[in-house]
């Protein structure tokens, strides 16, 4: 049984270094947060006429930290059972406490257009609460990236379920979903 642990940790490791992910704790198939600590997961997904030059950045504050999370089109892929959807889905391990989404910026630019595009700003202020020991799944923020830019909120739980089951996440019972909307 601890060998199958540490493959699982081993795992959980690999994927935290080639996405640039923090580092996830496994145990028993199930993601453990640190002592005090929750875990928050928050899918950043987007489409835009930009096939490679499009990006979301998007602040999040609280418990005395910032924390900035990105995906990027050209780079980002959410793993879904049917299909692949651009984007970047985070597992980000936060002190309990209250957090809000602040704000959001987005860039794109149109290939053969000598940098036209644009870099969009949304004004989000979503609050939540994590406690310590609690997995918490916002949801998906999807930002549509051309010369009407929008962000919205859905939940996109089967998909993003999906790839935490492909980072080893088997056993996503305890993990609760409380929508950004």
């Amino acid at each position: 049984m601890r060998c199958k642990r540490s493959v699982a940790a081993l795992a959980s490791a690999f994927v935290a270094a080639c996405s640039g992910q923090p580092a996830m704790q496994i145990e028993n198939g199930r993601l453990v947060p640190p002592a005090g600590q929750g875990y928050v997961v928050l899918a950043l997904s987007l489409q835009s006429l930009s096939s490679d030059r499009a990006s979301l950045q998007v602040e999040l504050a609280g418990a005395n930290a910032k924390h900035s999370l990105r995906a990027d089109i050209s780079r980002d892929v959410i793993s879904g059972p049917d299909s692949e959807t651009r984007g970047r889905l985070w597992v980000l391990p936060l002190a309990a406490g209250s957090y809000t989404v602040s704000e959001a910026w987005g860039e794109w630019a149109v290939n053969g257009s000598n940098g036209r595009g644009g870099q969009p700003h949304f004004k989000i202020e979503r609050q939540f609460q994590v406690a310590a020991g609690e997995v918490l799944y916002l949801g998906e923020m999807n930002a549509a990236l051309n010369f009407a830019s929008a962000l919205t909120y859905s939940d996109q739980a089967p998909r993003d379920f999906y790839q935490l089951r492909q980072w080893g996440v088997q056993d996503t019972s305890s993990i609760t979903t409380r929508l950004l909307q």
